[in-house]
């Protein structure tokens, strides 16, 4: 390696200008580094580098060349002209500059006495062996292991920071020699080498399979020994960095931990409580304890001491806040005490509550909240009504049924002598508005507002005003018209006061309340609008300086919300002026973090759904924004491990980091959010403005398909999902077929390449409908054969992927391997996997409704995975599959006949199967479908095996209860259809038919409810006398109740109404006049109501 001396030497000079705090210095440096070095002497930039990594006499140096080797080495560059030819610096230099920097970083390793030098050097030395693959780098393991027995602890610890970064490393050794190698370094006589074998250890068991996890449960007790000696020698970033290590354990692998959760609750609520630590240990203490309790709630349930010393230690640190003169006279409310103890202890609370239930957590909790409310202090007082709000959400159940008692409890603070815990009762009372909606608004709002409202008149703390403000508006939102109405004048009064206030964020909240308020009267609004639109207006028009920038934006909210509530004829005379202000408004905005672009995007989405059509003139102000927002890429950074990154990536700005290999990866989030919020809305106009959105489908849809596959973000690609049949359907409606069909093509091609590979069920299920919806608007044809063929080939994958998951879920419990917080976490993915497999049943319901036989030969590719499904026992499999084979009879007719034998002896044990209701009507509906599309191919097996279960299906005791009413509804139809279709091979037609009109009505099934009733009207204008033999009183008053049900339940189109509404009255009049009133007097008011409310009497 001496031959990189010389260009080693230039180098430093190059890198001394790389790290100068002179941006230009810096900048032609960089320049120079890539053009002169990486871009011509790739080989010699590599070589030179390590060369300094291991001989350059400055330590800081050696860093920095760590550093730059790290980063150059996998820098992506172009190998030639095309973008697809792009490579890493170190895949184009040949292999024996590979081996000499390895050899150099190797003799660094061994050499290097500068602990965060070494450090970079762990760094780059995993940055390599992960890029390359474990193999490629045959002297390293023998190096590590070396190392890791070395007498220097410098260079144990070295070994361990290299598998925590490459845990793979260690994956060709058995779990006893690693435990045993492990367990030695856990007991190392420096703590150094301790925590990094801890952090190691952490990242071989996540690296592990789930097979070999439980042989690595002996280490646990180790691992957990390495904390009590950090804690005596009062190293608290080194216990920090341990407990954070061990959190990351916790969130993935919560079951190692069972074993000796009683001494880590200990240990970490000893810390927690501890006020002589720093905040930082604290937390992260009791933070390992909440996720352990998220992560597997059943087993911290069963730890008798979980909650019992978890609570006492949040409700401690809640306690700990203290009054500040700067909280009384502050003029902008934020969050800037988030990281405070009593801040963090009421969202542990709130965590706990949720993750571990009321049963647990809520007999301790009220062991300490009613002797703190009744406490002389008022931070006791204060952490007492926090805890009340905090529990609430998760302490549900039980909460609810003692809602009464604990408003009784709570609404005294109201008037406490300390203003922060008014504070606190404003808090805990919104809050629980929220939680135990709408009970606490329909039966306690007298309690509740007589206290609440008058607290927003105390002008002398302006923050308590506020907050029970904002508290009014939580209880607002979930309260009924005829709830709020009695408080509106008085509500307005102060509120009015409110906004002539001093306190800007008074007035903002004031503003957001009456929105909300207004949102909820509605037309109740009517007499306010006169006093409130014109403050509302003059704020947008004067208030224009920097600082009015977040007032001006809820004042435009509020505006839209009271526009919306009174209606457009109300709000009418002030469009023009109100588009004239938001217009002026987005001209001047100029600036990434101004609050009103977001006021201002959702407020034109609200002036479009409250002036609809008339809107689409303005869409050339409102759509260029919202484009560029939904096209704007996420930013990223990479630091290193000790880089501040609050310096330059302020949290404040969105920015998140995560710790990943050694280096710290940042995303910007709010930008996420704002491009998420820009896709909906687009959505949103391109579905309220149909035609008029037309003139931005296609750069709209050129900017949303591409999202589907915006990983970053799942709200994203769900929004652009849900946007794209919007658009299409735009197109449709604007008569445009040809270009209709052009921009499917490729969409159509997006859509099946995401579907075929996506692992996401959330965003499967929302793909597949989005794709069942885009293809109903463009219509029948418009798949290619190879795009149907793409398709079932998605469909197959999907299904294949979900049966293979419904297997492993029935071994586990045959092997009775699952405990609560297995099935707990079973139970969510098979609902989540339900919905998937029902959303993949609608996208075939609709290529078969668009294309019918054409997709017959795709579809025989999906014929043994439906076909695997329908002979499972868990009947939402068997389910799935037979409506997957009712669309294909229905929409192939008597070519469905060739998988006839696949499926008709399943639909008849489905039928006959009492514990699924579900199942039966499915199989009942296919019946039908059957009888109506399958032609002779099926008439045997309807009439004689099918039908005479029907039969027992509709005669049932039960038939008509509400878990057996659609199953019901359907054997009805089916019925129907076999009379109507097969009724000439029907051997007494006659007596099925009156068996079928003693079972009407169809009660719920709106999709089979038109069907049945067209074939009554056809039947009693065919056959009168077929179900009223010789006008028989009974029969007829029977037909007067089914079709008096039947109007009164459902909306019909206008033919078929007037046939039902003139059978009715035909058959009235054949009845006698006591007849008649004695008839009338057995219908329901209910159904007479709803007959005169459709005008139909």
């Amino acid at each position: 390696m001496s031959s990189y001396e010389q260009t080693a030497a230039l180098l430093k000079g190059l890198m001394s200008n790389l790290m100068s705090t002179d941006n230009n210095v810096r900048s032609q440096a960089e320049t120079a580094l890539n053009s002169e070095w990486r871009d011509v002497q790739p080989q010699t930039l590599l070589g030179s580098l390590a060369f300094l990594v291991h001989r350059d006499n400055e330590a800081q140096a050696r860093a920095f060349a760590a550093v730059l080797l790290r980063r150059i080495a996998f820098q992506d560059v172009k190998a030639g002209d095309n973008k697809e030819d792009e490579r890493t610096v170190w895949s184009m230099v040949p292999a024996g500059v590979h081996q000499a920097v390895k050899a150099e970083l190797l003799g660094a390793l061994k050499d290097e006495t500068h602990r965060g030098t070494r450090h970079k050097l762990c760094d780059t030395i995993s940055e390599i062996t992960n890029n390359e693959g474990e193999n490629e780098w045959a002297d390293l393991l023998p190096a590590l292991y070396a190392c890791a027995q070395d007498a220097n602890a410098s260079l144990r610890e070295s070994a361990y920071r290299v598998f925590s970064s490459c845990p793979y490393l260690l994956s060709g050794q058995s779990p006893d020699s690693v435990n045993s190698a492990f367990g030695g370094a856990f007991q190392d006589g420096d703590a150094s080498v301790r925590l990094a074998a801890l952090q190691a250890s952490v990242q071989y068991i996540l690296a592990a399979t789930d097979k070999q996890r439980p042989a690595l449960a002996p280490m646990m007790p180790q691992m957990l020994g390495v904390l009590e000696p950090l804690q005596r020698d009062g190293d608290e970033d080194g216990l920090t960095g341990a407990l954070s290590a061990l959190i990351e354990a916790a969130e993935e692998t919560p079951k190692l931990f069972r074993a000796v959760l009683d001494n880590l609750v200990t240990f970490a609520t000893t810390i927690g409580k501890n006020d002589a630590l720093e905040a930082t240990t604290r937390q992260t203490a009791m933070e390992l304890l909440v996720t352990l309790a998220e992560s597997a709630p059943g087993m911290c349930r069963k730890n008798a001491q979980f909650c019992q010393q978890i609570v006492p230690v949040c409700l401690q640190m809640m306690s700990s806040i203290e009054d500040d003169e700067e909280w009384y006279t502050v003029e902008t409310l934020d969050d800037s005490d988030n990281d405070e103890n009593h801040v963090f202890g009421e969202q542990t609370l709130d965590r706990l509550a949720n993750a571990l239930g009321g049963k647990q957590l809520l007999p301790v909790a009220f062991n300490y909240i009613p002797q703190m409310l009744a406490s002389s202090e008022w931070n006791q007082r204060h952490a007492g009504l926090m805890a009340v709000s905090s529990i609430g959400e998760g302490c549900l159940k039980i909460m609810r049924n003692e809602l009464g008692k604990i408003v009784h409890m709570v609404v005294p603070f109201f008037t406490d002598s300390h203003p922060r815990v008014r504070y606190a009762v404003c808090n805990c009372i919104g809050q629980m508005a929220t939680d135990f909606a709408p009970k606490l608004q329909e039966e306690h709002h007298a309690a509740v507002l007589s206290a609440l409202i008058p607290v927003m008149d105390q002008t002398s703390v302006p923050r308590v005003q506020t907050h029970a403000a904002a508290a009014m508006v939580n209880f607002a939102e979930e309260a009924t018209k005829q709830v709020l109405e009695p408080y509106l004048d008085t509500l307005f009064e102060r509120l009015l006061a409110m906004l002539n206030g001093s306190k800007r964020y008074v007035q903002e909240q004031a503003i957001t309340t009456i929105a909300t308020i207004a949102d909820n009267a509605q037309a109740k609004f009517n007499k306010y609008y006169s006093t409130i639109m014109p403050m509302l207006l003059n704020v947008l028009a004067q208030a224009t300086d920097h600082d009015h920038r977040l007032l001006r934006g809820k004042a435009m909210e509020c505006a839209t919300f009271i526009a919306l509530a009174v209606g457009k004829d109300v709000f009418a005379p002030d469009i023009p002026r109100v588009i004239e202000l938001l217009t002026l408004t987005q001209q001047s905005v100029t600036e990434a973090d101004d609050p009103q672009a977001s006021y201002l995007q959702a407020s034109w989405a609200r002036l479009c759904k409250l002036m609809g059509a008339e809107f689409a003139p303005i869409l050339p102000v409102v759509m260029p924004p919202l484009l560029t927002a939904a096209k704007q890429q996420p930013d990223f950074a990479v630091l290193e491990a000790d880089e501040d990154a609050e310096t330059g990536y302020s949290a404040e700005d969105g920015w998140e980091f995560a710790n990943i290999g050694g280096q710290q990866i940042g995303i910007r989030t709010t930008l996420l959010e704002e491009k998420c919020e820009a896709v909906e809305l687009i959505g949103t106009y391109a579905r309220d403005l149909g035609t008029g959105f037309v003139p931005y489908a296609a750069e709209t849809l050129e900017t949303l398909v591409p999202l589907f596959k915006f990983y970053f973000h799942e709200g994203v690609r769900v929004a652009a999902a849900a946007a794209v049949p919007y658009v299409l359907m735009a197109v449709k409606k604007a008569g445009d077929e040809a270009a209709l069909r052009q921009v499917w093509s490729h969409i159509c091609d997006c859509y099946t390449a995401v579907l075929a590979t996506e692992e996401d069920d959330t965003f499967t299920l929302q793909l597949f409908n989005s794709f069942a919806e885009s293809l109903t608007a463009v219509g029948a044809g418009s798949m290619t054969s190879a795009q149907l063929e793409s398709l079932a080939s998605a469909c197959i994958a999907q299904m294949t992927k979900y049966y293979k998951r419904m297997k492993d879920r029935e071994a586990a419990r045959a092997a009775e391997e699952l405990d609560e917080d297995d099935e707990e976490q079973l139970a969510e993915e098979e609902m989540l996997e339900g919905l998937a497999v029902d959303e993949v049943a609608k996208a075939l319901h609709a290529v078969f409704k668009t294309h019918g036989t054409a997709f017959a030969p795709a579809f025989h590719g999906v014929v043994p995975v439906a076909v695997k499904y329908l002979h499972e026992r868990d009947p939402a499999a068997r389910q799935w599959a037979i409506c997957v084979f009712d669309d294909l009879v229905e929409f192939t007719g008597p070519a469905s006949s060739q998988y006839a034998g696949d499926f008709l002896e399943p639909i008849t044990q489905a039928l006959r199967d009492q514990s699924a209701p579900d199942l039966r009507q499915a199989a009942a509906y296919g019946v039908g479908v059957m009888a109506q599309f399958g032609g002779d191919a099926y008439a045997d097996f309807v009439v004689s095996a099918a039908l005479p279960v029907l039969l027992e299906m509709i005669s049932r005791p039960d038939a008509r209860e509400e878990d057996n009413v659609y199953a019901t509804d359907n054997a009805i139809s089916a019925i129907a259809k076999v009379l109507r279709f097969y009724g000439s091979k029907l051997p007494d037609a006659r007596g099925l038919l009156q068996t079928w009109f003693g079972a009407l009505p169809v009660t719920h099934d709106e999709d089979e409810v038109s069907s049945v009733y067209e074939y009554l009207v056809q039947v009693v204008a065919e056959q009168p006398d077929a179900l009223v033999p010789n006008g028989d009183a009974r029969a007829l008053r029977h037909l007067v109740k089914i079709v008096v049900s039947a109007l009164a339940a459902f909306d019909f189109v206008p033919k078929l109404a007037q046939a039902l509404i003139a059978l009715m009255q035909s058959s009235m009049q054949a009845l006698d006049g006591s007849a008649k009133a004695e008839l009338w007097a057995e219908i329901s008011p209910e159904q007479q109501q709803a007959l005169q409310a459709k005008g139909l009497i």
